[in-house]
């Protein structure tokens, strides 16, 4: 798949990564239908959150439709549309 990736410092590409699997009961994969920046994206690519560190991919933003669940998740089910958005710190 491809994704948005932090190289570092205003440093950011569209790479090739690995397919996401489900490895906890928790997990939701989610395919993205529509995404966009916000107002953290801009301070990481500053480098105001040390906490993300290169080679971490970026987007936290968008919607789309439910692919797989883990055994725990009982909110949602497969073909969902959803909402993704972050609610915590990095």
């Amino acid at each position: 798949m491809k994704a948005l990736v932090y190289h570092g410092p205003q440093k950011i590409s569209l790479d090739d990564c690995p397919v996401p699997t489900i490895t906890e009961n928790t997990d939701a994969i989610i395919k993205i239908i529509k995404t966009t920046i916000c107002g953290t994206d801009l301070h990481i690519l500053k480098r105001d959150v040390p906490s993300f560190t290169p080679g971490r991919i970026l987007g936290h933003e968008g919607i789309g439709i439910v692919e797989k669940i883990g055994p725990g998740i009982t909110e949602i089910k497969l073909e969902d549309r959803v909402l993704i958005s972050c609610i915590g710190g990095f």
